[in-house]
């Protein structure tokens, strides 16, 4: 707002003609500094720059500090996790920024990483992979599902077959509106058809409730795991990699992506893992992290 009066008064100034070159100058530098403050007011940091307010593995690596910035060093098994303590509520208008440096340590013993968030629901309920992403099947019903047992029998749908390592998701709406989906089954283990009508499908561990013939299911992932992918991969060593994971709102459909938090997400918090699933560093690696951000700006 001053910059904005400065800038005002000068073009309402009688200095201000054909011949003032040198106020001409200083508008022009005042308009690009209006510019940059814009776009830093724009863009709210949203984490304390406190090491209390990690939670996991923290530990520090002072000697591999840079710019005057906290250095984390993360080792071990695959995930050692680096979380930020406090969830954060996400805007839908609002677009998130989540930046770090990962650095190898060691370019002999080489350090993969991840970058993602936990998320919550409206009633703080963690939502993972499996209320999301759902398995392309026909929605079937439940024939028998008790309570104490393993054992549910079900309406047969046409490749029931890929039931099998996944997950049931009971009360389901054929609009998806009941995605994220908490009330789902233990795991699939075994698939059997019982006649032309009806299948039988035997879980890991019993239901928990009852649920009447009739109740609708889709099937789900298994996978319990939090949005983790929206970094990956090996982290060279030297000046290491600058990171971004950058979502835009919140989806309002299923699935999983890279482009907003998923469907349901009402709170979210930033970590970092070490190791990735498929490109887990040998024992001794170390991976440096630092220069992290987590900013909030509205969607362009």
């Amino acid at each position: 707002n001053i910059l904005k009066k400065i800038i005002k008064q000068l073009l309402l100034s009688k200095l201000f003609n054909k011949e003032s070159i040198m106020v001409k100058n200083l508008c022009t530098v005042l308009l690009l500094l209006f510019a940059i403050s814009s776009v830093y007011a724009n863009n709210k940091e949203l984490l304390a720059n406190d090491i209390k307010k990690w939670i996991g593995k923290v530990e520090l690596s002072p000697k591999h500090s840079k710019e005057n910035s906290p250095c984390f060093v993360l080792y071990g098994r695959y995930p050692t996790k680096l979380i930020y303590k406090d969830f954060f509520p996400i805007d839908n208008t609002k677009s998130y920024s989540f930046k770090a440096r990962l650095r190898t340590l060691d370019e002999k013993l080489p350090a993969s990483a991840y970058m993602g968030f936990e998320v919550l629901d409206a009633k703080k309920r963690q939502i993972t992979y499996q209320n999301v992403v759902t398995v392309p099947l026909n929605y079937s019903e439940v024939i028998l599902a008790k309570k104490g047992s393993k054992e549910v029998i079900i309406k047969l749908i046409p490749n029931f077959e890929k039931i099998v390592k996944q997950k049931l998701a009971f009360n389901a709406k054929e609009d998806k509106s009941d995605i994220p989906n908490f009330d789902l089954s233990p795991r699939c283990k075994k698939v059997s058809k019982i006649d032309d009508n009806t299948i039988k499908i035997e879980l890991i561990q019993p239901l928990t409730k009852d649920y009447p013939a009739g109740t609708k299911i889709r099937v789900h992932s298994c996978y319990a795991v939090p949005m983790y992918y929206l970094v990956s991969g090996w982290m060279p060593a030297g000046d290491g990699k600058e990171c971004v994971a950058k979502l835009n709102g919140v989806a309002n459909i299923p699935g999983a992506n890279k482009l907003k938090f998923w469907k349901g997400t009402a709170y979210a918090r930033p970590f970092i893992w070490f190791g990735n699933w498929n490109r887990k560093p040998q024992a001794g690696a170390k991976l440096l992290v630092d220069k992290i951000s987590f900013t909030e700006s509205s969607q362009k």
